[in-house]
C-alpha cells in the first residue's frame, strides 16, 4: 500500500511539474523574451532579433523552465507507462517513446533559441547584418519546425496514455475523459499549425487546465496506480 501511494503521489507531481514550467515558459516568459505570440510565419526577423537580445535574462531563464519541461515530460511519461501499462504494455510503451521523442524535441527547440539569441546580438552589434538575419530566420524556422513536432508527439502520446487511464480507471473516469477529449483539440490546432494555419486559441482553451486539475485530485485523492487488466 506504501509503494502503491508513493506511486500515486509521483504521478501527481509529475503532472504539476509539466503544468507549472510549460505554462510558465509557454504563456509567460516566452512571449515576453522573443515578443513573438506564436511560432508561425515570421514577418519581421530583424525586430524579433533586437527584442530577444534585449531580453537575454527571459531567453536564458526561459531555456531553464523547458530543460526542467523536457525532464518532466519523460518523467511524466514514465509515471504513466507505469500506471497503465498492464492494460496494453505495447500501446503504453508507445505512448512513453513518444514522450521521451516530445522531450528530447522540446530540448532541440531551446538550442535554436539559443542560437537566436547569439545571432540576434550579432545583429544588434553589427546594425543588422544580412548573414545574421538569413541565420536567424533559419534558426527561427528549426525553432517552430521542432516545437510543432513536439506538440504533435504529444497529442499522439497524450491520446494513448489518456485512452489506456480511462480503461485503467486510475483516476476518476471523467478526468480521464477530459484529458482525452481535450488533447484531441490540442491535436487539431497542431495539425492546422504543421499545415501553416493559425490555430484558433479555443482549441487549446480546454485542455490548458487539465494537467493541473488532475494534478491536484491524484495528490488529494490519490490514483488507482495498481489496476489489473
Amino acid at each position: 500500500m506504501e509503494a502503491t501511494g508513493k506511486k500515486s503521489r509521483m504521478l501527481g507531481l509529475a503532472f504539476l511539474l509539466q503544468f507549472v514550467t510549460s505554462f510558465t515558459s509557454g504563456v509567460v516568459v516566452l512571449p515576453a523574451a522573443t515578443g513573438v505570440g506564436s511560432f508561425g510565419p515570421l514577418q519581421d526577423i530583424g525586430r524579433t532579433m533586437a527584442t530577444i537580445a534585449g531580453n537575454a535574462g527571459l531567453v536564458h531563464l526561459d531555456i531553464v523552465l523547458e530543460l526542467f519541461t523536457a525532464a518532466g515530460v519523460i518523467f511524466l511519461g514514465g509515471m504513466l507507462y507505469s500506471a497503465v501499462r498492464k492494460q496494453h504494455e505495447g500501446l503504453a510503451l508507445t505512448a512513453f517513446g513518444l514522450y521521451v521523442l516530445e522531450g528530447a524535441l522540446v530540448v532541440v527547440t531551446k538550442l535554436a533559441l539559443f542560437a537566436l539569441l547569439v545571432l540576434g546580438r550579432q545583429f544588434v552589434v553589427a546594425g543588422g547584418a544580412a548573414l545574421s538575419e538569413s541565420a536567424a530566420r533559419m534558426a527561427y524556422e528549426v525553432m517552430s519546425y521542432s516545437l510543432k513536432m513536439a506538440n504533435f508527439s504529444f497529442c499522439v502520446g497524450g491520446t494513448i496514455f489518456y485512452a489506456l487511464l480511462f480503461r485503467a480507471r486510475t483516476v476518476a473516469r471523467p478526468l480521464s475523459l477530459w484529458g482525452l477529449v481535450s488533447a484531441q483539440g490540442v491535436f487539431a490546432g497542431v495539425v492546422l499549425g504543421i499545415c501553416g494555419v493559425e490555430a484558433p486559441i479555443y482549441l487549446y482553451v480546454l485542455y490548458i487546465p487539465f494537467e493541473f486539475v488532475i494534478a491536484v485530485w491524484i495528490l488529494a485523492r490519490g490514483a488507482n496506480t495498481e489496476t489489473v487488466r
